[in-house]
């Protein structure tokens, strides 16, 4: 019986980690935030023009600001402390959170200030999910990654099954600006506990007066000379440009093919959340996974397929039972994708590879365009099966050109990052560290 409660208590032993768990709450806060973002601002931008255009501009407008800030992002993860990096950027967005509230409060919003807030805020989470990324391995230690990696996907998880309900009942019963001064709030909170956190630096200084700009070809060409980082970047940009568009046509799905309301759009917009909550409780529960590279890319291919399967369907419960499907396989496949990246790269590294990892989120307004179109041209089920089963095939061709990636495992650490992290303990135990990390699978 002490099985049970023993093997739970496991499934959050990350937690156990002071400065972790500060990181997690951080991470649970600003998923929070993120929502109650998206739905403050969808509602605000049809306030202000009354156009989906628009709505769709403003979308355009933060995840072009995200492809941009990426990469310098992975830049400043290399040669700053991260957790500041992280402070700084998140004071940036309680400032301007709390500047558009005012503005929507006392009715002097326009136009022009939606832009720049998209702007800005695409900047801002450029730069905080590869730091913010990379910091989960500085906060960990090796054998409890993937816990890690799946404790805090299952924390931003949460915040996305309940964020939006919550959203909603704030604009609701307080109207618009209300919901920017709580997620003025949110990041306030974020922040704090980001400032709670202590982090000891493992990084090694680099060569002194190495320009920024040296620093970043330098990343990238680390990043594509490594087999299974090179393999990882190509496979983790599948789903952003043919897959997760599919995210913003559910409205469509919900009013022509299932015919319904807003209610089933909620629904429905909630199927990959829960999913997810699946996913990552059982990845917690079952601790860390042998033959990531496999199951990794196992996953993702049927998180793929499920919706490829959810795009043909046209009943309610059987579209909800192909969404939680396929978050169980999509977070399940992100946890892998992530916890691969970190053990496939070096500490001096980390945040300029995770950056390209972000990147790739960065490119989904391409695939939205595209999806939209084609939409547009056919219908909502023929285009998203037809984008779901080139994702498959784009997939399928990365599991054959890359045998890397199916082999990765990745148990390890580079020997060099070893020798570093254990440069303090005594000789004896050092050598038995080492030898263990040379008999890593």
């Amino acid at each position: 019986m002490g099985f049970i409660p023993h093997r739970i208590t496991q499934s959050f032993a990350s937690l156990g980690q002071r400065s972790f768990r500060y990181l997690t709450f951080s991470s649970a806060a600003l998923g929070f935030g993120q929502w109650v973002q998206r739905i403050g601002m969808g509602w605000l931008v049809l306030e202000v023009t009354g156009s989906a255009t628009q709505l769709g501009v403003v979308t355009f407008l933060q995840g072009i600001m995200i492809l941009a800030a990426s990469i310098p992002a992975g830049v400043l993860a290399d040669r700053y402390n991260r957790r500041n990096v992280l402070v700084w950027t998140t004071a940036v967005g309680v400032i301007q959170a709390l500047a558009l509230a005012m503005l929507v409060e006392t009715n002097l919003v326009e136009l022009w200030h939606l832009y720049a807030f998209s702007i800005v805020s695409g900047l801002t989470s450029g730069v905080t999910q590869p730091v913010r990324q990379a910091l989960v391995y500085d906060l960990t230690r090796l054998e409890l990654l993937t816990n890690a990696m799946t404790v805090n996907s299952l924390a931003q998880n949460l915040a996305r099954v309940t964020g939006p309900p919550l959203a909603g009942a704030v604009l609701g019963l307080f109207g618009t600006a209300s919901t920017f001064f709580v997620l003025t709030a949110l990041k306030l909170l974020a922040m704090a506990l980001t400032m709670a956190i202590q982090v000891q630096e493992t990084r090694r200084p680099g060569p002194a007066r190495v320009s920024a700009l040296t620093s970043l070809v330098d990343g990238l060409r680390y990043s594509l000379s490594h087999p299974v980082i090179r393999a990882l970047i190509i496979a983790t940009s599948v789903a952003p440009l043919l897959v997760y568009p599919y995210i913003q046509f559910l409205p469509i799905f919900a009013r022509d093919v299932l015919h319904g309301g807003p209610e089933t759009f909620g629904i429905l917009a909630t199927g990959v959340g829960w999913g997810s909550l699946i996913g990552l409780s059982v990845l917690a529960y079952l601790g860390d996974v042998r033959r990531k590279g496999l199951v990794f890319l196992g996953a993702h291919f049927v998180y793929i397929a499920l919706v490829g399967a959810f795009a043909r369907a046209d009943w309610l419960p059987l579209s909800m039972a192909f969404l939680v499907g396929a978050g169980v396989c999509n977070s399940i496949s992100g946890v892998l994708s992530n916890t691969l990246f970190q053990l496939a790269s070096s500490n001096e590294m980390r945040g300029r590879v995770m950056a390209l990892h972000s990147m790739s989120g960065g490119i989904e307004p391409v695939g939205a365009l595209a999806m939209g179109l084609a939409i547009e041209q056919w219908n909502a089920p023929d285009a998203v099966s037809t984008f779901m089963l080139a994702g498959m095939a784009g997939l399928g061709c990365v599991a054959l050109l890359f045998p890397a990636l199916r082999r990765a495992e990745l148990r390890g650490v580079p020997a060099d990052e070893q020798a570093h992290r254990h440069s303090g303990l005594p000789a004896e135990v050092r050598a038995t560290v080492m030898d263990d990390a040379e008999r890593a699978p």
